[in-house]
């Protein structure tokens, strides 16, 4: 097995995400200039009434060579402040170089979200992916990220974060895949103090381990039902 250290902090798998997607958006926003397109077309529209609104607008640029970008996008509202926005693209240079990705947002009755993924791929095999979630409303909220990257030489490796909390409790967990090394790490917590922390991993040929404990409301470490 190959040896890697990466650390990343909760939070910073959103980070890249949001960093990709912008430079992928960027990057099909600011397409091939009519001089060297081949092919070209774009499409908007919207209309509204007493119940609200709706727009989109889509397009798609070539250079004739293999290289192309398109996006899609659409928004919806009802004036109350209850709506949802979308958009979607895929950005390619005709030489096997190529992104493509999704997010939106969308919020009611008081609960607010979010949510985007974006992948890029090469000619030589190597892919890297990219997606978050972002929930909040008066009853909790969720965060999750998550990332899945593979190299030329085939090895694959990616992480993943998720924050919940509700009424009832929360959860904390993460997880790490490495070239068949996989490791997770996992706290469920209750209402009323107690918690459950959950630890295990798995290395190809050697098989894993997996480790309980339960503590109660004081942080005492008790016998697990």
């Amino acid at each position: 097995m190959k040896t890697r250290s990466k650390t990343t902090p909760r939070g910073v798998l959103s980070r890249s995400m949001v960093a990709l997607m912008a430079g992928a958006v960027a990057l099909a926003v600011h397409m091939p200039g009519p001089a060297e397109a081949q092919g070209f077309g774009f499409r908007a529209g919207g209309a509204s009434g007493q119940n609200g609104a709706v727009a989109g607008s889509r397009g798609a640029i070539s250079n004739g060579q293999g290289g192309f970008a398109a996006g899609r996008t659409i928004a919806i509202g009802d004036g109350q402040g209850n709506g949802a926005f979308g958009r979607r693209f895929a950005v390619g240079d005709g030489q096997g170089n190529d992104t493509a990705g999704s997010g939106g947002c969308a919020a009611h009755g008081g609960a607010a979200g979010c949510r985007g993924r974006a992948a890029t791929w090469g000619p030589d095999g190597t892919f890297s992916g990219r997606a978050a979630t972002e929930i909040t409303g008066a009853n909790g909220a969720v965060s999750g990220a998550r990332s899945l990257d593979r190299d030329a030489d085939g090895t694959w490796s990616g992480e993943s974060a998720l924050d919940a909390s509700g009424e009832s409790g929360g959860y904390s967990g993460s997880a790490n895949l490495d070239d068949g090394a996989a490791s997770r790490n996992a706290t469920y917590s209750g209402a009323a103090g107690q918690s459950v922390n959950v630890v295990g991993s798995y290395e190809a040929g050697s098989g894993g381990t997996r480790s309980v404990d339960c503590i109660d409301a004081s942080g005492t470490t008790v016998s697990c039902p």
